[in-house]
């Protein structure tokens, strides 16, 4: 699996107690999908799902050595 394989896309949910929601109380979170739709890796900024995608994609690897 390569990171190339998952779709990024930005999600938007309510949370007005979090520190990083706007003044409607929305809070923006960065995901990837797997191929089937799934949500495999989260983040606050696109780098950190990035690097969230990337230790999912090692592990996926590793699992499919065996």
């Amino acid at each position: 699996m390569k990171i190339s394989d998952l779709k990024f896309e930005v999600i938007y949910s309510y949370d007005p107690l979090h520190s990083k929601s706007n003044y409607l109380g929305m809070r923006k979170e960065w995901v990837a999908r797997n191929e089937w739709g799934n949500a495999v890796a989260f983040g606050d900024t696109k780098v950190e799902c990035i690097e969230d995608a990337r230790r999912y994609c090692r592990i996926q690897n590793e699992k499919n050595e065996v």
